[in-house]
């Protein structure tokens, strides 16, 4: 069929419509085969899923998790590694700073001079005074062993058991014909001391024992037997017990030794109703003032009965004593012999005078 032909000057309608025709044509065939090969590619890839099976997705998920670790500790190894090299830097430079160090020493050292018999004169003389200082030393260790060997008879006895002065920063004179009443601080208790007493006891047993204690063939008192009866017999009172002490002039003595838990504690002293502040309760500070015989353990229980005797007016003073010192006092009597088998020591020179005019005796009876 022909085509027909538009008026004059018009467009030509037919054309364009056989060309839309043409187009739209190839367009659907385009699509066609678009879809058909879409859904060609969908069902390989659905066949390549359900080809998959469980264990292989596991082990392709234990893979990746293996390479994840071996990335970490790849990324970690790489760290130590920086590490490492920036303290084997650190070390490069400091071994090069001992090499340069070492090189200067040797430097210096090949430039001095050493005199080896200079050297050997030096060590010569060391040597010597050596052996001086050594024959010294061998000279005073004997001279110490003489002179422990001498004192190993003689214990500490502390202070003079007569003594009444006590050496205090503001001492101040005793009350007129006042007599010291004796306290012992010790091992953290205040014991009354009777030092009369006593004296009185010990020598009744003494007395007593006349016979057998007394060498009238020579003069002389065994001691050994003296020391054996108080051991045997108790000489004492509630507070205290008294023993024969040998000091080094070869006499006998009374060696005061408190009873155990006797006396008044440190704790209880301050209480107005402590044993202490019972036997001081009735003293006239006219009369009597307390004399306390201090040992370095108990200088806080010596504070407390101070500060008790001071609330009642009552003066005080004290001696301090050693921890290890024996309480010493004599029997009460003169004692004119010695022990038998034991010397007193040789006297001692006297000393030279000093220049000037003596100085005078302490006061007796000193309180603070």
């Amino acid at each position: 069929m022909g085509r027909r032909k538009s008026s004059v000057g018009g467009i030509n309608l037919d054309s364009l419509m056989d060309t839309l025709t043409n187009v739209v044509g190839i367009l659907l065939i385009v699509l066609i085969f678009s879809l058909l090969s879409g859904g060609d590619a969908v069902k390989r890839i659905k066949g390549f899923v359900d080809d998959v099976s469980a264990e292989q997705l596991a082990r392709a998920q234990g893979e990746a998790e293996e390479l994840q670790k071996l990335i970490e500790e790849g990324r970690k190894g790489l760290q130590d590694f920086d590490s490492q090299t920036s303290e084997r830097q650190v070390s490069l430079a400091r071994q090069k700073e001992l090499i340069a160090q070492l090189k200067a020493d040797m430097a210096k050292l090949a430039t001095s001079k050493i005199n080896a018999e200079e050297l050997k004169k030096q060590v010569a003389q060391r040597r010597a005074q050596v052996e001086s200082v050594e024959k010294q030393i061998g000279e005073k260790e004997t001279l110490i062993a003489s002179l422990r060997a001498r004192l190993a008879d003689t214990p500490a006895r502390g202070p003079d058991m007569d003594a009444k002065i006590v050496n205090l920063p503001d001492p101040r004179d005793a009350p007129k014909g006042a007599q010291p009443l004796t306290f012992i601080c010790r091992s953290g208790w205040v014991v009354p001391v009777d030092i009369q007493g006593l004296q009185l006891k010990a020598q009744q047993v003494i007395k007593d024992g006349e016979r057998v204690l007394y060498r009238e063939d020579v003069n002389r008192i065994d001691c050994d037997k003296m020391v054996q009866l108080f051991e045997k017999r108790f000489v004492g009172d509630r507070f205290c017990r008294v023993k024969i002490y040998v000091a080094g002039d070869a006499k006998p003595y009374l060696k005061i030794e408190l009873r155990p838990d006797a006396g008044d504690k440190t704790e209880t002293i301050g209480k107005g109703t402590s044993q202490f502040n019972r036997w001081i309760r009735g003293v006239n500070p006219q009369q009597f003032y307390l004399e306390f015989r201090v040992f370095s353990d108990s200088f806080a229980t010596y504070l407390e009965a101070r500060n008790a005797a001071a609330r009642q007016g009552i003066l005080a003073g004290w001696i301090p004593y050693p921890a290890e010192a024996e309480f010493v006092i004599g029997i009460g009597v003169d004692v004119k012999t010695t022990c038998l088998g034991k010397e007193p020591p040789k006297p001692a020179a006297a000393p030279a005078s000093p220049a000037g005019p003596p100085r005078p005796p302490p006061p007796p009876d000193v309180v603070d």
